[in-house]
Parts: C-alpha cells; structure tokens; sequence
C-alpha cells in the first residue's frame, strides 16, 4: 500500500509542476550602406526549444516625407543557445527620421493557414531618433532585450 502511495505522490507532483518556461531574447542589427540605406536585421535567441509565430510591426522607417515597413509574420523555431537571423529589411532613410519596430511573439498555430488569433507570449519594441548628419548607426537597437515566455512545444 505505501508504495503506491508514494507511486501516486510523485504522478501527482510530477502533474502538478509548474509548466516549462523559455527566455528568448531579441535584438536588432543595423547598418548603414552608402545613399542612406539602412538594413535591419532580426536576431532571436533562447534558452531552450521553442517554437512561435513572429509578427512584424510598427511604422518601420520615418521621415518628413515617408513611412516604409515590411510588416510580416511567419512561424519559427529556434534551438536552445543558437542565435538565428529571423527577419531583415532595408530602406532608404534620409535623416532626421525615426525608426520603430515592433516584435510579437505569439503561441506557434496549428494550423499555419488559420487567420484565427493566437495567445501573446512576447512583445519587443525597436526604437530610435536618426539625427541630421547620422552616418553610422550607433548600436541602440543591438540591445538584447529578454521575456520569458511558456514553452509551446
């Protein structure tokens, strides 16, 4: 009787753990080529095995006479401890501008061709002041920024 009560004990502990949870960490990489282009690259890394949605936001790059983004979402995995380029983009910025870029995370779907709404695990924000004159990006947007999020596996 007292080993199933102790078989029992430990199902029920075991059932009852707190559900496994991921940090991902986000940063963007930004550079500037010649004619005021400006690329951005999405970096995302965590610490375990996940898998999500990501969806690009934002009004991107801004300026006096233009708004330019890649608004785009797409379902993703990353490895634990691996760094992976999720995204990048690149647009003529003629300072001064502004750049904001937003990052969710979203629980992955099951069905990838569903539009039905998935859960919020994570939200990154990517912003800056470009000044008049900027020739090379400072490295404001490369700051990881870090969420713990519950593993959807």
């Amino acid at each position: 009787m007292s080993k199933r009560l102790v078989a029992l004990g430990l199902l029920l502990f075991f059932c009852s753990a707190p559900a496994q949870a991921a940090q991902v960490c986000a940063w963007m990489k930004e550079a500037i080529q010649t004619d005021n282009e400006h690329d951005f690259e999405l970096w995302l890394e965590a610490d375990a095995r996940v898998d999500f949605l990501y969806r690009i936001g934002g009004k991107g790059v801004e300026t006096a006479s233009m708004t330019a983004n890649s608004p785009s979402s797409a379902t993703f995995s990353l490895d634990a401890g691996t760094p992976e380029k999720a995204w990048g983009y690149g647009s003529t910025l003629n300072p001064p501008g502004k750049i904001d870029f937003s990052v969710e995370l979203h629980q992955k779907p099951t069905d990838i061709f569903s539009d039905e709404p998935t859960p919020l695990l994570a939200r990154f924000v990517f912003q800056r002041a470009v000044p008049q004159g900027e020739t090379k990006a400072p490295a404001t947007l490369a700051k990881k920024q870090c969420a713990v999020l519950k593993v959807v596996n």
